[in-house]
């Protein structure tokens, strides 16, 4: 009974929430169908699939935004087919030989998910290593990559695996259609150029409207000169609307035996079946649980997903969709970082990329079918290679180079076998390095894999966990039920002095639950006894047991920033720095997760104001989906009060915005035709805001500035500022401090 009420609580919550949000949800719906359409589209059309079957990505699309977000935990998620099942259907497809085939093994995966999460079985997640993880991401990166690279320059290969694929690139680029293939190059580069761009208008829209927008009439363009029998890039080189184009199974009359297909389970019995059932099951489950946490970081509101909960619902969608004849359902981060980047706040906006998908394929299929596909392959390729990107390795690196091997060598097993082989040749690796790496007997080694030593006692005023031997991923589910039974509040001590190696997924898993406890049980925690461990970097979850490599010297504009503070008597530290969370708070850094910060300088005022200047690395989105940005930024901490607020440069777009979120606050008429301000104690805000304030502002309208619990950040780029650029940023934090000071002395009265 008190878990019914409970559920009724939340939902109740769920729909003030919605009300108070509609607005933006609303807004942030219409953007990510704009993205999720030809998405899913695309997806399907990889996939190989026969022409009935081409709208299983978008039917997949309507039943995550219609159903899905009725019964899932999830807040700001958005929920549709996923790229990372192409090579897995496409390979189901051949082994079972027909698409009603693989709609039964998307139905029993789904069955397999459902079960997962109602037996509360999401914390076997953690025994798959977060580096084996990303490696087999990769592998699917790099096979989206390799299988659609081909189609997209206009070229048809025969069925070979995903080496040969890779392989056959050189080929395809020297036989390519010269007019596919300018579509497709142009169409990378608006996604590869989108995230660079500042002005409001086009960074609004998602890259793949824009170049849906430029891809057909540049087709059209092309159609038109080579029906003229005109020579273009010398040779006569023929285009094929039947192939070209997206082509949809609806027919006038309409019938919705077009659109549905049902799936077929004559061959549940075939081993070969339940690889390709459990293939799906895992791909959707480990990005579901995967993409949920990454959401969870970048929420605005700070709500936690249940992950059991989550897997289970998505199972529920995926045995729906399979039923119809659609792809299973996952969160997908791609489009759920496009959602949250356009302000959505509640799952309304889910449901309503969902609805407007339904409506888009119905009314608008005469327009869809005339995307050239080579555009939605562009879409794919670039999917691919955001998994695989130089930066995937680059950031396993920073991890220590034991996990940069392991993201490698799970990446090869894979292409060159399957994925579950991949997966399992990965973990494999991995207890290899751990093996050798902690200089234990193989016999004493597996010993303490198979019973990891934990011992919990309470100590005065504290908890004591004492680990010993080898602390890795295999004994994180173990590690978790012994938390259990800490009380809320109290201060607890992870001890590893004995500990011959502690692995990065189990740092990683004390440091997120340690913050947990903080956080929702009032507690306290820290870390002992890794002093006398070496690792190969600087990341506070490196493997500790291994030697540290050696440091590089500064660069040149390090070396000047060093100077800079030695003739201000400041304090300047070059180092990464992982302790980011003091940060976090801030508005601005709400829904973008902040990686890292370096090259810290630090300082006072005359008047004894503390401020600090960093270059600081953050993400817009999430995971494969995330948009790295280099900036560097100045807080402030003010020793008196102020109020919560937001000041940017107002722009025609922005304004657009606040008139549909109704968030902009209106201070002066001229001034409020410049800067956008936003916060929730207006009253407070137009008191300060007087006139002098306003007129500083003005005239030093460069910056965004927004204040938090007395803390100020100040940023003019979302780029490394010069030497010179950083020195004026000091100064102007010098000058804000004291208008900010004079604000205080001499408020305004709330018109």
């Amino acid at each position: 009974m008190r878990n019914t009420s409970f559920n009724a609580d939340l939902f109740r919550k769920s729909i003030d929430s919605i009300g108070e949000h509609w607005r933006k949800d609303v807004l942030a719906g219409f953007s990510v169908s704009l993205v999720a359409m030809p998405l899913s589209l695309g997806i399907a059309i990889a996939m190989d699939l026969p022409p009935q079957a081409l709208l299983a990505g978008v039917i997949a699309a309507i039943v995550g935004g219609l159903f899905t977000s009725i019964i899932r935990s999830g807040n700001v998620s958005i929920n549709g087919p996923s790229p990372a099942l192409i090579g897995i259907v496409v390979t189901g497809m051949s082994t079972l030989g027909g698409w009603e085939y693989m709609l039964a093994a998307f139905v029993c995966a789904g069955i397999l998910q459902t079960l997962f999460g109602a037996l509360r079985l999401g914390k076997l997640a953690d025994f798959i290593p977060s580096s084996v993880v990303q490696g087999m991401m990769a592998a699917i990166g790099v096979i989206i990559l390799a299988g659609q690279i081909h189609p997209g320059l206009g070229v048809e290969i025969g069925k070979m695996n995903d080496f040969a694929k890779l392989m056959a690139i050189p080929k395809s680029l020297a036989n390519m259609n010269p007019l596919i293939a300018i579509i497709f190059f142009n169409s990378l580069f608006i996604l590869a150029v989108h995230p660079m761009v500042t002005n409001k208008f086009i960074k609004y829209l998602p890259a793949p409207i824009w170049l849906i927008v430029i891809s057909v009439p540049l087709y059209l363009l092309f159609q038109y000169l080579s029906t003229g029998q005109l020579e273009l890039f010398g040779g006569s080189h023929s285009l094929n609307p039947q192939q070209d184009l997206i082509r949809l199974p609806l027919k006038s009359p309409f019938s919705i035996n077009d659109v549905l297909s049902f799936p077929n389970f004559s061959k549940i019995k075939q081993f070969s079946f339940w690889i390709i059932v459990l293939s799906v099951f895992l791909v959707s489950t480990i990005e579901t649980l995967g993409s949920a946490k990454a959401i969870d970081k970048i929420d605005p509101l700070k709500r936690k997903t249940n992950l059991n909960n989550e897997v289970a619902s998505m199972g529920i969608s995926t045995i729906l969709s399979g039923c119809i004849g659609g792809l299973p359902i996952i969160a997908v981060i791609a489009r759920s970082s496009v959602n949250i980047n356009h302000g959505a706040m509640t799952r309304l906006s889910n449901f309503i990329h969902g609805l407007l998908i339904l409506i888009f394929v119905f009314l608008l299929s005469d327009f869809i079918m005339m995307v050239p596909k080579a555009a939605l392959m562009a879409i794919l390729v670039f999917t691919g290679y955001k998994l695989a990107s130089p930066k995937v390795f680059r950031d396993a690196g920073l991890k220590g180079y034991e996990q940069f091997l392991i993201l490698t060598v799970t990446l090869v097993s894979t292409l060159f076998t399957d994925l579950n082989k991949g997966i399992l040749l990965g973990i494999l690796f991995t207890l290899t390095i751990h093996l050798v790496r902690s200089h234990l007997t193989a016999k004493l080694f597996f010993k303490y894999l198979t019973k990891p030593y934990f011992n919990l006692a309470k100590i005065e005023d504290h908890y004591h966990m004492r680990m010993k031997g080898v602390a890795n991923f295999t004994s994180i589910m173990k590690l978790r039920n012994v938390l259990l039974s800490v009380p809320n509040g109290e201060r607890i001590i992870f001890d590893f002095s004995r500990t011959r190696l502690i692995d990065f997924s189990m740092l990683e898993y004390i440091n997120s639950w340690g913050k947990e406890y903080q956080i929702e049980r009032n507690g306290t925690y820290e870390l002992i006894g890794l002093d006398e461990h070496l690792t190969t970097s600087d990341h506070p979850f490196s493997i500790h047991a291994l030697p540290q490599t050696v440091g590089k010297p500064l660069s040149k504009r390090q070396s000047q920033l060093k100077e800079l503070a030695i003739k201000n008597n400041w304090q300047y530290e070059f180092k990464i720095n992982w302790n980011t969370d003091y940060l976090t708070f801030n508005k601005f850094f709400e829904t973008r997760p902040i990686e890292y910060l370096k090259n810290k300088i630090t300082g006072q005022y005359p008047d004894q104001t503390a401020w600090e200047v960093v270059d600081i690395t953050f993400d817009e989105g999430a995971l494969m989906a995330a948009e790295v940005h280099n900036m560097t930024m100045l807080t402030i901490s003010f020793n008196d009060s102020i109020p919560d607020f937001e000041l940017d440069k107002e722009r025609l777009f922005n304004r657009l915005l606040d008139f549909a979120t109704k968030e902009d606050i209106d201070i002066d008429q001229d001034f409020s035709t410049k800067f956008s301000v936003k916060g929730k104690d207006k009253n407070k805000i137009k008191h300060f805001f007087n006139k002098d304030l306003r007129s500083f502002i003005s005239q030093n309208d460069k910056y965004h500035i927004e204040s938090n619990k007395n803390t100020i950040l100040v940023f003019r780029y979302f780029r490394v500022l010069s030497v010179g650029e950083v020195n004026d940023l000091i100064e102007f934090g010098k000058d804000l401090v004291d208008a900010f000071y004079k604000s205080l002395n001499n408020p305004i009265e709330a018109p």
